[in-house]
């Protein structure tokens, strides 16, 4: 197993937390902390980049889900950059692909999510 590593890059309009490593029942806690901090203290709009996540068991899917909810009973949203592997296989299998936006990477979700808007703020092309 990979240790989880978890960066937040904070924009005027959402933040983008991007995950590398292994998202399972040990690391499921502290991602699940950040993600709170964000959505109380930050943003209640989240990209979540999975582009780097390379294991995923059903603690982290439990964390994704919980986090999707908070975000909507904030009045924010939640979206999924980067799907693959075993997260787009579990997400497929259990049937919460429909529940989460799920965008190629992150310029796709700020694309989906603002529109066109997002492509000429100079802060929302940083990935």
């Amino acid at each position: 197993m990979t240790r989880l590593s978890v960066t937040v890059n904070d924009h005027p309009r959402f933040s983008v937390v991007s995950l590398n490593g292994d998202l399972d029942k040990t690391s499921a806690p502290r991602l699940e902390e950040t993600l709170t901090e964000v959505l109380t203290r930050r943003q209640s709009r989240v990209i979540i980049d999975t582009t780097g996540l390379g294991f995923c068991d059903s603690s982290g899917i439990w964390t994704l889900l919980t986090t999707l909810r908070r975000a909507y009973e904030r009045n924010g949203w939640l979206r999924l950059a980067g799907v693959h592997g075993v997260l787009g296989r579990l997400l497929e299998l259990t049937r919460l692909a429909d529940a989460f936006p799920i965008d190629r990477d992150v310029h796709e979700s700020q694309q989906r999510a603002f529109g066109e808007s997002a492509l000429t703020d100079p802060l929302a092309k940083s990935r």
